[in-house]
């Protein structure tokens, strides 16, 4: 198994788009925050709490970007006919797809807890050093609202890994990881609203209970809790790969 993982992530490293993804999913959440904390430092409302936010909030795109890295990992192999050769040296496939999986989850939260901490600690300085006043002891969300980032990138990683599994095409993949979030769950939210009565029901959406994950203020929390919310989603995404995997070991290469 460690010659499978070390393999996985040899693939994962040496594509140039990975690196470019992985760049940006980096650099949206730190540059946002860095910004922001330098030209809004001075201003009596900065605090805290809105650095917290700004990284928190910018990070979904982020964990997004995360998905996108993880589903192309697998649909770029089906799309290039490369997995043959990977399942010809590993027979046992699910070996090859909980590798893959393990790698691309690794990869993505080890991304963001690098990114959370750039952000926060240089945020931190360049807030003070405008004059703003940043005591994270005021937020009490801040750790388990910075936590959810990581946990969110990394299941968002296992969700699009999932997607790319079923689909085997990244045109696809990426579509309903991006489609499905930002505006089919809306919809369909608030169509199931419309017809039952339950206007909440779009917080139980699985990819929104996801993004609940990073929430730092608890007044959001009308709906599923964090670690319900996080459970839930992490669920959502084990079965999409779980699915995904079966549909690999069933059908040909």
């Amino acid at each position: 198994m460690i010659n499978v993982l070390r393999s996985e992530w040899i693939k994962l490293r040496t594509v140039r788009m990975n690196w470019i993804l992985g760049i940006i999913a980096f650099a949206f959440p730190v540059v946002i925050t860095l910004l922001t904390a330098f030209f809004s430092g001075d201003d009596e409302g900065f605090t805290a709490r809105t650095l917290v936010e700004v990284l928190t909030g910018t990070a979904v795109v982020a964990a997004l970007l995360c998905g996108v890295i993880a589903a192309a990992s697998i649909t770029g192999e089906f799309g290039f006919g490369t997995i043959r050769p990977t399942f010809a040296a590993v027979p046992r496939r699910t070996r090859v797809v909980a590798a893959k999986a393990i790698v691309v989850v690794t990869a993505s939260t080890v991304l963001l807890v690098l990114a959370d901490l750039t952000g926060i600690g240089i945020g931190r300085l360049l807030a003070e050093g405008q004059g703003a006043t940043i005591d994270f002891s005021d937020v009490p969300t801040a750790l388990p609202a910075l936590t959810g980032t990581v946990v969110l990138a990394g299941l968002m990683a296992l969700a699009g890994y999932g997607l790319g599994l079923l689909t085997r095409s990244t045109p696809a993949a990426i579509s309903i990881l991006i489609v499905w979030p930002l505006i089919a769950e809306g919809l369909i939210g608030a169509l199931i609203g419309l017809i039952s009565g339950w206007h909440n029901v779009v917080q139980w959406m699985p990819f929104q209970a996801g993004i609940r994950l990073v929430f730092v203020g608890t007044d959001f929390f009308d709906g599923p809790s964090r670690v319900v919310s996080g459970l839930y989603f992490g669920g959502v995404a084990a079965a999409l790969t779980i699915a995904g995997a079966i549909a690999v070991d069933r059908r040909d290469a």
